[in-house]
């Protein structure tokens, strides 16, 4: 079996194979796209704290990915993560960009992970990439621009500052002005995507909510049990229960108090911020 189909009988759902040195890569003779699409989903329901689906996807397609590189080492394959993705994708034939900075295919909208393999040994390239950018495929449409809950892409521009996923789950504290839009988000945000009318209406929730009650009280525990759906760089128990703060204090429910409390003195400056503003959003919401 050759390298493509192994990925794709493996659950990719797509493998496009690019000269590496088209891509800029001088270092690898071909390169591989393995696309794993995700199922879209509506708003985040209001129990639990909310892992977006495409951390779930991300990871399968990473482990499944790792695999498939193991077993053809001897034939030059392996992963790459230091290989910038977004400018091949934007001389890719069929793919499109829109204003909120993501990527689109026909099939899947931007709903879809891409695993980067490179090859030693040159591979029947399946694409040859454009020599100009795609132009924006918005059109006059800004709703991803109006919906942000932060502005983040306020004049047209990409405020990563602004940005809910960029302070998630990275170790620091969360500025105050963002706090209270991360909702009961654990990682991930949906907003530009779900009114974007280039992808698909989605049809159910596909996500699964983590229990907050469980990560504020057994952080570890909590971590270690979601590093199989996150990966083990996201799923630290301390960034973890620091996020889990956040989405506490908007809950504004008063019994989760007890366990917000004790943590106002956790080791961590992140945690015992975050558990202080929980804290003081809750008891304000009692007045």
């Amino acid at each position: 079996m050759n390298i493509v189909d192994a990925l794709c009988d493996a659950g990719f759902a797509r493998v496009i194979v690019l000269d590496g040195s088209a891509c800029g890569c001088e270092d690898a003779a071909s390169i591989l796209l393995a696309f794993w699409p995700y199922e879209a989903e509506k708003a985040p329901a209001a129990d639990g704290a909310w892992v977006h689906p495409y951390y779930d996807a991300s990871q399968k397609a990473y482990e499944t990915a790792s695999r498939i590189a193991r077993e053809f080492a001897v034939q030059g394959l392996s992963l790459r993560d230091d290989i910038r993705v977004k400018p091949i994708f934007a001389r890719l034939p069929g793919l499109t960009q829109g204003r909120n900075t993501l990527s689109y295919t026909a099939e899947w909208g931007s709903r879809f992970h891409v695993q980067i393999l490179v090859s030693s040994v040159a591979l029947p390239a399946t694409e040859n990439l454009e020599q100009e950018s795609h132009a924006l495929h918005c059109g006059t449409c800004r709703r991803c621009v109006d919906a942000c809950p932060t502005n983040a892409l306020e004049g047209d521009v990409f405020h990563r500052e602004r940005c809910l996923r960029n302070w998630q789950l990275n170790g620091q504290p969360v500025p105050e002005m963002l706090r209270s839009a991360m909702g009961n988000r654990l990682i991930g945000c949906d907003v530009c995507q779900r009114v974007c009318p280039h992808n698909a209406t989605p049809a159910g929730e596909s996500h699964m909510p983590a229990p907050l009650e469980e990560i504020l009280s057994q952080p570890k525990a909590s971590a270690a049990a979601l590093r199989p759906r996150i990966g083990a760089n996201l799923a630290i128990a301390n960034r973890v229960l620091a996020q889990a703060c956040l989405i506490a204090g908007n809950t504004h429910r008063q019994e989760l108090l007890p366990l917000l409390l004790p943590l106002l003195q956790h080791p961590s400056a992140t945690v015992a911020a975050h558990a202080a503003w929980a804290v003081e959003a809750i008891k304000k919401t009692s007045l």
